[in-house]
């Protein structure tokens, strides 16, 4: 008979929001917090693509000031930074139209707006020497077929016939989780009808650190700055043109793309891989349950319009890791041998309450965009224009824009 494994935390997914996860539970653990950590692919970036975990993938990621001043808490900056680029200004434009704003860090009295990085090396910050910490344990690769939840908070199968027995369950395993099907978990699902393409190009002249947010006819499509003279693109494109763009050379593509933002990046000479993704709105109708947490995509996937995703994502997580930091900590300083079960029912909903303000807010912002920037009503247009206009005549209201883009608009969870 297999002997059950008993653990506080299992974090079932070690793509970026449950690597982070296991940081921002370091106060716990190092009183004695037992965390599992469970994913389908081997947690070393080195080998081929195919094998990473999903999410540190060839595509970039936008991250705001907020996520990485959360990075510098943890003390995992160090690790990123080397392969981040700043974004020290972005313009904001409406193609055809006069609308036009510009944020800049010096503004925010800040070095930077946001940073650029690559998910893989992202991934490798994320993940470098996670095998070493204290009361973590690594279960990869292997896959949970099974979940039962019981008196003690849930029990995992594992497909090598381990058994797991946690406290708490946190589901960060992506948007189409299986575990979360078998448990009758439900997401409302909104297609948009459109999808994201993403490649990098490169330029005949240096960023300088601008990133650039371009609404079109075709979509929108966001140009943020990577190495010197390069950006990752993110195009958005309507379904029924996206095969067509994707299939185009490589020259004829480039010449399409120049036509989106015209030369204020200068001359495109170079792209890269292409890359499609769906885009949808989609909203798991239950967060939480007892002993069970849903996180990153398993609880919401977002437009990429504004680049919140994966930031909102890891306020989520920390804001979690504080309710959990101290629930574990204070049962810990009464009495060592009777701690408070992390996956009380009340305990969990005291997260969801916290950060509900900063989803909705998020999501909606998120919702809109894309929809108020593709109308041609003549009504909208104005409207949007005049919002672009004002931003940019106002310095007050773009210092408030600014902050909420950089992660800022709402308490920082206390993580330590």
């Amino acid at each position: 008979m297999t002997a059950e494994l008993q653990v506080d935390v299992a974090i079932l997914g070690a793509g970026m929001v449950g690597a982070s996860l296991v940081h921002l539970l370091a106060p716990a653990r190092q009183q004695g917090l037992r965390i599992a950590l469970i994913d389908r692919q081997p947690l070393k970036l080195e080998v081929d693509s195919s094998e990473r975990p999903p999410s540190f993938d060839g595509r970039a990621t936008a991250l705001s000031y907020g996520t990485q001043q959360l990075f510098a808490k943890l003390g995992l900056w160090q690790h990123i930074q080397p392969s981040a680029c700043a974004i020290e200004h972005i313009q904001v434009s409406d193609q055809g139209h006069f609308g036009q704003a510009h944020l800049h860090a010096h503004e925010q009295n800040t070095e930077a707006l946001g940073y650029v990085i690559e998910n893989a090396a992202l991934g490798e910050g994320l993940l470098r020497g996670i095998d070493t910490l204290d009361n973590v344990e690594l279960f990869a690769p292997a896959n949970a077929e099974q979940i039962q939840m019981n008196a003690d908070g849930a029990q995992l199968t594992l497909d090598d016939g381990r058994i797991l027995q946690t406290q708490l369950l946190v589901m960060a395993d992506g948007g189409r989780s299986p575990l979360a099907l078998q448990l009758g978990i439900q997401h409302s699902r909104q297609p948009y009808g459109t999808n994201a393409l993403v490649t990098q190009i490169e330029c005949d002249q240096d960023h300088n650190h601008w990133a650039y947010e371009r609404f079109s006819g075709d979509g929108p499509i966001a140009f943020l700055p990577l190495q010197q003279r390069s950006y990752a693109v993110v195009w958005t494109l309507n379904d029924d043109e996206i095969d067509a763009v994707m299939a185009l050379p490589d020259g004829e593509f480039l010449a399409r793309l120049q036509q989106q933002i015209g030369m204020r990046l200068g001359q495109f000479i170079r792209v890269g891989e292409r890359s499609r993704y769906p885009l949808a709105l989609v909203q798991s109708k239950e967060q939480v349950r007892r002993s069970l947490v849903l996180l990153g995509n398993a609880a919401h996937s977002l437009h990429p319009v504004a680049g919140q995703g994966f930031n909102l994502a890891l306020r989520d997580a920390a804001v979690l890791a504080e309710h959990l930091n101290r629930a574990y900590n204070q049962s810990q300083s009464k009495d060592p041998n009777k701690c408070q079960s992390l996956g009380d029912l009340a305990l969990l909903q005291a997260y969801e309450a916290q950060q509900q303000t900063d989803q909705r807010n998020t999501i909606v912002a998120s919702d809109v965009l894309p929809k108020l920037f593709g109308s041609k009503q003549s009504a909208l247009t104005f409207v949007r224009d005049a919002g672009l206009l004002g931003l940019a005549a106002a310095p007050t209201a773009r210092r408030l824009f600014g902050r909420h883009a950089m992660g800022l608009g709402q308490r920082a969870a206390a993580i330590r």
